[in-house]
């Protein structure tokens, strides 16, 4: 007795736009998960011998706050180090920040403000509350 096959075939041009819109929707699947800053400054001291980086990101009713302050020794290296930011606030309020550098731009006193008007001030001494490495 013989065996018969019969093929069933898939046209290839529906397989790989099929493939294609899958991988797509995956992908914006991810791409609208992940959630976007709320607020990103870069402040730089008025020699430029520091800079500070400022991040927020609240979801949730939860605020995750990243400072990262890069010195420049007088050897012309740099030093990156990050500081723990004390904000109780589960909105955005770093979305406005004037930075007020100490005269020896060791430290800065931020002001600064959300969308409804709240916020408040934070000083920070980049030798004493910037300790974490990057």
């Amino acid at each position: 007795m013989a065996r018969t096959t019969t093929q069933i075939g898939v046209n290839p041009l529906l397989f790989w736009l099929s493939a294609a819109a899958v991988i797509g929707g995956i992908g914006a699947v991810i791409w609208f998960a992940i959630p976007g800053v709320d607020a990103r400054h870069r402040l730089v001291s008025p020699s430029s011998k520091a800079v500070l980086e400022l991040g927020e990101v609240c979801a949730n009713a939860v605020c995750t706050r990243v400072a990262v302050v890069e010195t420049t020794a007088a050897d012309g290296t740099k030093l990156r180090r990050g500081c723990p930011i004390a904000l109780q606030q589960t909105i955005p309020v770093l979305l406005k920040v004037e930075p007020r550098w100490t005269a020896d731009e060791t430290g800065v006193e931020l002001v600064f403000s959300g969308a409804a008007g709240e916020g408040g001030r934070l000083t920070l001494d980049f030798t004493r509350d910037c300790t974490l490495a990057p």
